[in-house]
């Protein structure tokens, strides 16, 4: 499945930090996210801008090795919230319109080593964070499923790599299926777990198992924000129970 365009990404991240500030903005700072109950509101805005910050460090430097993370804490006034978010967001699209979306650029895959990655990356991050913030959010469909693509293309790229999460190394299998189908788009992702990892492409195919939901939905059911029906699941819900246990991001 085919990247949207580096103007589309460009647009998108600080439309959904304004979005993001605009959730945010409406719960008390100190209140628990329930989604990610270890955090507050004031951490999720904490880690969506310190995330942009980050990464549009690592595109200035044109770092090609590893760059120390440093948490950068929200604006302890919640009404500025909104510009912080704002100014990291401008920083990251200006630092790779300014290099290139693919020129190089050290990330945590070494398959996917590029400015463009970052940026996909942190969109999509902050998008499902803005659901943590808002969870009757809406996203538009083609941004939803590149979200679902993006998501397993960590996944898929990670397995077996030493530095990441233990869990996404668990993702083996002897060629165990899995179906995701977008119920109001032609959009379909079949992954097959095999013993060196996972194998994606986008494509209907016969599965072990199938989750049957809008693209929306099927965004957040993945990133374990919603937990899938019933009637969404056709198949061995074992194989699913499994897959969204290890893949907790």
């Amino acid at each position: 499945m085919d990247w949207l365009s580096p103007e589309r990404y460009a647009s998108e991240l600080p439309a959904e930090a304004a979005r993001l500030a605009t959730a945010a903005c409406r719960r008390e700072p100190t209140a628990v996210v329930p989604t990610c109950p270890d955090w507050t509101v004031r951490d999720l805005v904490t880690h969506v801008g310190t995330g942009h910050r980050y990464a549009a460090g690592v595109i200035e430097r044109a770092a090609t090795e590893p760059v120390p993370y440093r948490l950068e804490e929200a604006p302890a006034d919640q009404a500025a919230w909104g510009e912080w978010l704002a100014t990291g967001a401008r920083r990251l699209t200006g630092a790779v319109q300014e290099r290139g979306f693919e020129s190089p650029a050290w990330t945590f895959l070494p398959a996917h080593q590029t400015a463009g990655f970052w940026l996909r990356r942190m969109l999509h991050d902050e998008i499902i964070h803005r659901f943590d913030a808002e969870p009757a959010g809406e996203v538009a469909p083609d941004l939803a499923a590149d979200g679902i693509s993006d998501l397993l293309l960590v996944f898929a790229a990670a397995t077996g790599q030493a530095s990441t999460d233990p869990r996404w190394r668990q993702l083996t299998g002897s060629g165990e299926s899995l179906l995701f189908s977008a119920t109001d788009t032609t959009d379909r992702w079949h992954i097959s777990l095999t013993p060196s990892g996972i194998a994606w492409r986008a494509a209907e195919a016969p599965a072990d198992v199938t989750c049957r939901a809008p693209v929306a939905e099927l965004l957040l059911i993945l990133n374990r924000r919603r937990p899938p029906t019933p009637d969404q699941i056709h198949g061995d819900r074992t194989l699913l129970d499994r897959w969204l246990a290890l893949t907790r991001f």
